[in-house]
């Protein structure tokens, strides 16, 4: 059986609201609209969402992939911030920042987690800081 990856989610930022998050990430901004923000490209794990086994909530996440979403092949790749959301609403939880979207992007699809445990350990041992 594998080990369940350890995550302090104390040390996890996490945003009661979308404008506040931008206010942090001015870079890696994430649109204000729920229409914009659902037309950028992000990973849910089959549709499921990932199970938010880090605040203990148990609810479906969906991950972005910010600014702009996880680029598309033969897009250029960014910088960027991996935030969690429970599917576009809050809480929008930093998983990952300053990272290679497209690398982010390619480490989470390869290994298909199922929790925000698993995104985070994923992103830390396969992602280095850009």
């Amino acid at each position: 059986m594998a080990r369940k990856p350890e995550v302090d989610a104390s040390l996890l930022t996490t945003y009661l609201t979308v404008s506040k998050y931008n206010d942090d990430f001015p870079e890696a901004t994430m649109p204000l609209s729920v229409s914009a923000r659902n037309m950028l490209r992000s990973f849910t794990c089959a549709s499921a969402g990932l199970k938010d086994d880090l605040a203990g909530s148990g609810l479906p996440h969906t991950l972005e992939f910010l600014p702009g979403g996880a680029p598309e092949p033969g897009e250029a790749d960014r910088s960027g911030t991996v935030v969690a959301s429970c599917w576009g609403e809050a809480p929008y939880i930093v998983l990952a920042e300053q990272v290679s979207l497209r690398q982010a992007w390619e480490a989470v699809t390869q290994a298909w987690p199922a929790e925000l445990s698993s995104v985070v350990e994923v992103l830390r041992t396969r992602v280095p800081a850009a």
